[in-house]
């Protein structure tokens, strides 16, 4: 069988069998990275990405468990990888790296790793996988950078390992300049276990079914899913859709515009008109703002086609360089997640035009990043590092409430409060639901969340702003559904958090924040009686907003 050779049935099945075979080699190698990875945020969050590749370094799969800025920007890396030290290079037991924001993830915190599968001495294909290093020295989770020099230790893509011996010189720089050098290492070395693990599955793979190439099989993956995106496309009314968005940004607003055109089985989006790159630490690198579009665009117009490289190719975003959106290097980016996430919403409200009732209302967006550090107070609390993640609601659907306290668009999970407070010298005092956050409408919004966390010794707590959004103007609400409750953030010291900025809470106070709510969809006099008396019931709104916004009698 090759790639010119026509396909019985017989075929057809037996490829269909592979391809899904391939997801799970991706999925396992994921899993191996969720089992070995050091630090919290992706031993717990699963915030990471892993994928196959072919030949080329073109993504023939991804694994679920992953979030799309991770996988998205991969399916770019390991191409950008390779013109760096070319394919022809490589020897069996080399593995790549890099942390460099516009050939990976965005920010110097991602690390991408790619390993080469070698048959018979020759590279049939990659095993890329990505995660969170939670410090690489700089200033850390911080936008307060002028530029990505003072973020942290940018690699160039570099070995992490030469024919299969362990680079200790690169190690060695990310230890010495690593608040938590333990983790830092181990992260890196877990994501090439990781891809160990998905080359020994591929490899198993390749000669169960007696297989020398992965080319066929590529093909085969790269005309369905084409065919299948295009034709999804074709399905909606061609035309030219518009929307705008206002994030808070730094020290002033930005404004985020979409220009998408539909048609000839093709979505091209242009992001001209959005916000210059800003001088602090919140801009984007276009590899991660089209990362977040192709996915927002995709989950609503080809959702059942699996990710790939042929899928996301008829999806094309494109910015004039210098924006928000397509900052070039040394701009800083440590929190790129607050505009790259609030593009899904964006893609979603230029296809609600396109796709009239079908679309969910707009959702809290960027990940509130917890980044908090103590100082050295002693024998009794010493510095340390803690990350996590807060979630605000998700948008209200075409037939259903929206989801309370989900990660949308990144999918990521939270460290749980036990594992959060093992790892560091902290106490989450209060984490529930937010009532009455959720934007009103016939589906109602789903909730942000109440969260008050303090230091567990006599110490000063830093706490990084930087990803705290929405704090001006909550989710939009679609189909004459209300606004989400936008987000707030206080210390008990009476300091109000109105910036993306540092800030101290003092021993003995604590950090109050409220994530954002989901808008809601429909109008919310069209909100049935049960389901608001079930609010009530259920504490996720107020007897106020039951009866003043919901008309209950």
């Amino acid at each position: 069988m090759n790639a010119t050779t026509p396909l019985s049935d017989a075929d057809i099945i037996a490829m269909n069998v592979l391809w899904n075979r391939l997801i799970s080699v991706s999925e396992e190698q994921a899993n191996a990275l969720l089992r070995v990875a050091f630090g919290a945020i992706v031993r717990e969050s699963g915030d990471l990405s892993a994928g196959v590749f072919d030949a080329e370094g073109r993504m023939m799969a991804q694994a679920v468990t992953g979030t799309p800025g991770h996988v998205n920007t991969m399916a770019r890396s390991v191409c950008a990888m390779l013109e760096h030290i070319p394919a022809d290079t490589l020897v069996e037991g080399d593995v790549l790296v890099t942390n460099d924001p516009w050939l990976g993830a965005g920010h110097v915190f991602d690390f991408v790793v790619v390993t080469p599968a070698f048959v018979n001495g020759r590279i049939v294909g990659y095993l890329a996988s990505t995660c969170h290093v939670v410090d690489i020295g700089g200033l850390g989770w911080s936008a307060e950078g002028r530029s990505v020099q003072e973020e942290g230790v940018l690699f160039p893509v570099m070995k992490l390992r030469k024919a299969g011996v362990l680079n200790e010189d690169f190690l060695g720089i990310v230890t010495a300049n690593s608040r938590i050098p333990r983790e830092a290492r181990g992260d890196i070395i877990s994501l090439m276990s990781c891809n160990d693990e998905g080359l020994k599955r591929l490899l198993d793979l390749m000669a169960e079914y007696e297989l020398t190439s992965l080319q066929p099989l590529a093909a085969f993956i790269f005309e369905r899913s084409a065919t299948a995106t295009r034709e999804a496309i074709a399905r909606l009314p061609a035309g030219i859709y518009s929307a705008d968005t206002t994030l808070d940004g730094y020290d002033a607003p930005i404004e985020i515009r979409a220009r998408m055109t539909i048609g000839d089985g093709v979505i091209e989006v242009d992001l001209a008109g959005s916000s210059p790159a800003a001088p602090r630490g919140i801009n984007c690198p276009l590899g991660y703002s089209q990362a977040y579009a192709s996915f927002g665009i995709k989950v609503a117009v080809a959702p059942h086609v699996p990710n790939n490289h042929a899928s996301l190719e008829a999806i094309r975003i494109t910015a004039p360089s210098g924006l928000i959106v397509s900052a070039e290097r040394p701009a800083p980016v440590t929190a790129r997640h607050v505009v790259g996430q609030a593009l899904p919403d964006l893609m979603l409200g230029c296809l609600a035009q396109a796709m009239p009732g079908q679309i969910l209302a707009e959702s809290a967006g960027a990940l509130w990043v917890l980044a908090i550090s103590g100082e050295d107070a002693g024998p009794e609390a010493r510095s340390f590092a803690s990350l996590n993640v807060a979630l605000g609601g998700m948008g209200a659907r075409p037939a259903s409430d929206g989801l309370s306290t989900t990660a949308f668009p990144s999918g990521v999970g939270v460290v749980s409060v036990e594992v959060a407070e093992s790892v560091a010298p902290l106490i989450y005092e209060r984490k529930e639901f937010a009532p009455d956050s959720g934007g009103a409408g016939k589906w109602r919004g789903g909730l942000g969340q109440e969260i008050r966390i303090r230091a567990a010794k006599d110490q000063v707590l830093i706490v990084s702003a930087a990803a705290f959004e929405r704090l001006r103007r909550g989710a939009e609400g679609r189909e004459g559904g209300l606004s989400g409750l936008p987000g707030a953030a206080r210390i008990t010291d009476g300091t109000e958090i109105t910036s993306k900025g540092l800030y101290r809470v003092p021993p003995g106070e604590a950090l109050v924040l409220r994530t954002p709510g989901g808008g809601g969809f429909g109008p919310a006099t069209e909100r049935g009686k049960e389901r608001v008396e079930d609010d009530l019931r259920r504490g996720m709104i107020t007897q106020a907003v039951a009866h003043e916004t919901y008309r209950l009698k």
